[in-house]
């Protein structure tokens, strides 16, 4: 149960330092996205599985598809 608390104090540091991030930052992606894994961490035994990771990621960095219409000359 120790071990718990601590990822649960952990949490709370992280949260502390993301909202001390300038808003608008380029980082924020990262900061959005780390919070999240590390929420849904606490909210488990501690282990994310893969498929869960995979959707965390790509709420935050969605992958882009190329553009038909864009062109490098």
């Amino acid at each position: 149960m120790e071990h718990h608390a601590d990822r649960l104090g952990d949490h709370e540091h992280l949260k502390q330092a993301a909202t001390a991030m300038p808003p608008c930052t380029p980082a924020q992606p990262f900061i959005d996205a780390l919070t999240e894994l590390v929420q849904a961490q606490a909210d488990t035994t501690g282990f994310v599985v893969l498929h869960h990771w995979v959707e965390i990621l790509e709420r935050h960095f969605p992958p882009q598809l190329p553009d038909r219409d864009h062109t490098t000359e």
